[in-house]
């Protein structure tokens, strides 16, 4: 942070800005503030959609909505995309020039800027004033309903409620016809800074200049602090005025733009060209372009009701807010920013090590150790706590170090018999003896002497990342090829050819209470039962996004940290172990990264430890910029606010509808699209949502982070829509958005109409039977004939599914029943497949069972296109299908089946649901000698079952003689 150094003193309030360390340690010691260097700070520009970089005003209506005054329009900003609001029919301003906005007391936006313009804005409606003709530079409603204006060269203009107008300039008093800002004070009078000083119009509409001798230059921001002192914001400082009258100066030489004081009894200062200030308990900090503000002109500022401090600059939007990780980098003392490892003392210290050195942080303070007499490049690889509180320290090309009581005791490197001096992991023993896993193999150092307790040509790689030992006595030891477990002097491979081909070992953490040791790989997370050595992978198949995983942390919540190349996972621990014993198949899980406060999503592995949990449940993280931790208690915080949700259009056959009106749509409306969004601007990319079609629907239907919905035929009749929204783990909106709408039906869909149509059916069936009676005694011949005709044609039908088209079981019983026969003849192997489709009943669950039933005839229909003349297709029941591939060998019927679960797979149901996947599991069997048919059904399903078991998607063939 960067302290303004303007020391003045006046007769009233002296301000002494003291050192950047002293205000520092002042922010440390008060438990209400956070310093600004631990904010976190994001801005937005024309690049992201805004109209214009210069940010005249922001303002937060009830709704939720932000709105940002620039010189091309006014930019409504719901966390996600702003909508601008420009010069038009619907505005009706006459310039898209915005220089004013303000809240009314009933929660409208007013609207005001170039050539006079004035609007209210009252949810989705606009409502425009006559223009005043003159650039309007501050917007006003006060107490009593009268709306003031601040003009650039006429003075102020007073709207009453009935619509008149008054003008106060200077005939009337005021300094100056440019006027900046506008107050109303507790007693209702309104303060008027202008060009040339300060007015006041008095409770009878009376002008005067109190201050006039020592308020001689432009007034450009008024404002009151808790104790209702108005403050004064003038080319020359900021001024307060106390109960008694009484002037005085807060802050000499510094060009106020804006203020913002807070209950706290902080207050935000915006100036003209030095950024923006915080001023508190008489200190001082300051925050401009060098700290990362777009611009040093400040010009608006707002706290949002998430406690956001918004600033506007000339050079665009910058946020300040509290977020879950904090993270220490070269800024607050690091010896350099790229950080490979972490590691608690389970004190109050937390030790960090760097490609340039090493830092022990306690309680928020970094001290550098210096290691610079014993490694030459101070480049910090991993860290082990040993006994008596001792330190030991791998370095990348020095060795490894015993740092004791301040000082370097130890230094082992492969001169003295160490495999290689790049040291990657250490483990300190209970026995006092210490592993150092090196990139060329293991050594072990005793009572100071060096020893190979295991020969690298061994393990099945020497580049050693990771080393555990657990309770019962078993080294585990993590490479670039596998994991080898060490144990009474032997050391044993753990095979993980089934675990999708796992090599990379990170990391391990034991967890006691499950008996399991954790092992973060190249392709997911493995669970080691220590009690049976079974191993379960938690990995892509279950849901999780990425391969690598370096370094695992269980917190006190039960949860897991992960770090990764890409951010940092927080899932269930309960979850990971119902994947590992098979009562779940999905896993759920958060990705937090730099919009959570990290400098850098890319976390670091390859050493150890790259991930530490602390003795106060922060967890904290290696990163290729800085060293990031987060307190697990604190992310209620950020779940705690709910967000408000709105609907933002409504889409009928592509044409917008105003959402807060009741929606008569005509017949034949096909498509209907809402759109919605939560107005959370902390995390809004991970706002879920949920949503209910009165009338459609029964139940709320969860939308995850989607921000639309489509209903496409629905039926004439009443439709009432609702949609709410929450943050991870946080509650529900209480009051979900709405629209209702209907659908008018179509002239033959009215009750009348149809009332008459079946009285004609009526008519024609009465007469037809006539007709037919008289037909049947005239050509009997003929109707026997066509009785015949449809005797064969309900057979036919009779060995059909009515849904699907295919052959159904008793077609394909009588099709086995041949194809058997002919297959003993003619000496020729027969294979049978039962196909599943994988996952069916999320598709009727999630979207009904008359969409389950469409990807039915979808899937059916593909099957049928792609099998070959040869073989017989049925359908089996429910979502399974079967398949007879006479004359075809087991390898063929491999193919066969593979290439339909492809073409299965490749199919697109976007026409049914958007982004839908479907896949097949595929069990096959070849007919035995000695087989009847039965063992052939009964090894095709074991067949089917194990491919569900290995991951479903896959084929599966099971030729087991009998």
């Amino acid at each position: 942070m960067l302290l303004l150094t303007v020391c003045r003193y006046r007769v009233y309030v002296v301000i002494c800005l003291l050192s950047m360390l002293l205000s520092a340690a002042l922010f440390a010691a008060d438990d209400d503030i956070v310093s600004l260097d631990n904010y976190f700070s994001e801005s937005w520009s024309t690049v992201h959609g805004l109209p214009h970089n210069t940010i005249n005003a922001i303002a937060q209506t009830p709704d939720g909505y932000l709105w940002f005054g620039t010189w091309e329009g006014v930019a409504r900003f719901n966390g996600r995309r702003f909508d601008i609001f420009e010069r038009s029919s619907l505005t009706g301003l006459p310039d898209s020039g915005i220089r004013g906005l303000s809240i009314t007391a009933n929660g409208d936006l007013l609207v005001a800027g170039s050539r006079g313009g004035i609007a209210r804005v009252s949810g989705q409606q606009w409502h425009s004033y006559p223009p005043l003709g003159v650039l309007i530079n501050k917007v006003m409603v006060d107490s009593i309903e009268r709306l003031w204006l601040a003009t650039e060269g006429e003075g102020v203009v007073m709207q009453s409620p009935d619509g008149s107008r008054q003008q106060f300039t200077e005939d009337n008093g005021l300094p100056a016809n440019a006027v900046q800002s506008l107050f109303e004070d507790s007693q209702g009078q309104i303060w008027v800074g202008t060009a040339g000083g300060l007015a006041l119009i008095d409770n009878d509409l009376q002008v005067s200049q109190p201050f006039a001798a020592e308020l001689n230059s432009p007034v450009f921001a008024l404002a009151a602090n808790t104790e209702q002192q108005l403050l004064i914001g003038t080319e020359r400082g900021l001024y307060q005025v106390d109960h008694q009258h009484r002037l005085s100066l807060l802050l000499a030489d510094v060009p106020v733009a804006t203020l913002l004081p807070e209950m706290s009894g902080m207050l935000w200062i915006g100036t003209v060209d030095r950024g923006l200030l915080r001023l508190y308990k008489n200190q001082l900090e300051q925050l401009s372009i060098e700290q990362g503000l777009p611009n040093n002109r400040v010009l608006a500022l707002l706290r949002d009701k998430e406690h956001s401090l918004w600033v506007g600059t000339n050079g665009g939007v910058f946020r300040l807010r509290d977020a879950p990780f904090t993270t220490y980098t070269t800024e607050q003392g690091l010896a350099d920013n790229y950080v490979r490892t972490v590691m608690s003392d389970q004190n109050n210290c937390v030790y960090v090590g760097s490609s340039r050195g090493l830092d022990q942080i306690c309680d928020g303070i970094i001290s550098n150790i210096d290691l610079s007499s014993h490694a030459k490049g101070q480049s910090v690889l991993s860290l082990a706590k040993g006994q008596q509180q001792s330190l030991w320290i791998g370095t990348y090309t020095d060795g490894v170090l015993h740092y004791a009581d301040g000082a370097v005791v130890a230094h082992y490197r492969s001169d003295d018999g160490l495999a290689a001096n790049e040291v990657r992991a250490i483990l300190a023993r209970p026995d006092g003896s210490v592993l150092v896993g090196t990139a060329q193999g293991l050594s072990l150092i005793y009572d100071g002497q060096l020893s190979t307790p295991v020969a690298a040509t061994l393990l099945p790689s020497p580049f050693i990342m990771a080393l555990h030992q657990t309770r019962d006595g078993r080294v585990f030891i993590g490479s670039g090829a596998g994991v080898s477990v060490w144990q009474d002097g032997k050391v044993r491979q753990l095979d993980f050819t089934g675990l999708d081909n796992a090599e990379y070992a990170f990391g391990f953490v034991e967890d006691h209470a499950a008996d399991i040791l954790w092992m973060t790989t190249d392709r997911g997370l493995i669970a080691f039962d220590l009690t049976t050595e079974q191993l379960a992978l938690v990995g892509r198949r279950h849901g999780m996004p990425f391969d690598k995983l370096f370094q695992l942390v269980i917190d006190q919540q039960q949860h897991f940290w992960i770090s990764t190349n890409r951010g940092i996972l927080r899932l269930s621990r309960q979850q990971a172990l119902d994947i590992v014993y098979g009562r779940r198949d999905r896993i759920h899980y958060e990705l937090f990264g730099e919009s959570d406060g990290m400098a850098s999503a890319q976390a670091n592995g390859g050493s150890s430890p790259a991930a530490s949990l602390h003795s106060d449940g922060s967890v904290w993280i290696a990163t290729s910029v800085g060293a990031s931790k987060v307190q697990p208690t604190r992310l209620s915080r950020f779940s705690a606010v709910t967000p408000p949700v709105v609907l933002e259009k409504l889409l009928a056959d592509g044409k917008p509808y105003l959402s807060a009106q009741h929606i008569k749509l005509a017949a034949g409306t096909n498509r209907i699209e809402l759109e919605y969004a939560g107005l959370g601007f902390i995390m809004p990319q991970r706002i879920q949502y949920r949503t209910m079609l009165e009338g459609f629907e029964l139940d709320w239907v969860l939308r995850g982070t989607q921000v639309n919905v489509q209903y496409t035929n629905l039926a004439p009749g009443d439709y009432h829509f609702y949609v709410a929204a929450s943050y991870p783990d946080g509650g529900w909106s209480p009051v979900a958005a709405s629209v209702s709408f209907s659908i008018a039906p179509h002239l033959w869909q009215r009750p009348l109409f149809q009332l008459l149509i079946v009285l004609l059916v009526a008519v024609l069936i009465i007469a037809v039977v006539r007709w037919r009676l008289a037909s049947l005694k005239r050509s009997e011949l003929k109707l026997k004939l066509q009785v015949a005709e449809k005797t064969a044609e309900l057979a036919a039908l009779a060995r059909l599914d009515s849904l699907t088209g295919l052959a159904n079981r008793r077609a394909f019983d009588e099709a086995m029943q041949h194809e058997l026969k002919r297959a003993r003849r003619q000496q020729q192997p027969l294979c049978l497949a039962l196909l599943d489709i994988d996952h069916f009943k999320q598709v009727n669950d999630n979207w009904s069972h008359s969409i389950g039933d469409e990807i039915l005839k979808r899937v059916a229909a593909t099957l049928q296109q792609h099998c070959r003349d040869t073989d017989s297709l049925a359908r089996w029941g429910g979502e399974e299908f079967v398949i007879l591939l006479p004359d075809t060998s087991l390898a063929k019927a491999t193919e066969v089946c593979d290439r339909l679960r492809m073409q299965v797979a490749d199919t697109s149901f976007t026409e049914v649901v958007p982004d839908l996947t479907i896949t097949l599991s595929i069990g096959l069997a070849m007919l035995d000698s000695n087989d009847d048919g039965k063992q052939l059904l009964i090894d095709a399903d074991r067949a089917l079952y194990q491919a569900k078991r290995q991951g479903r998607n896959t084929v599966v063939s099971q030729d087991v003689p009998h």
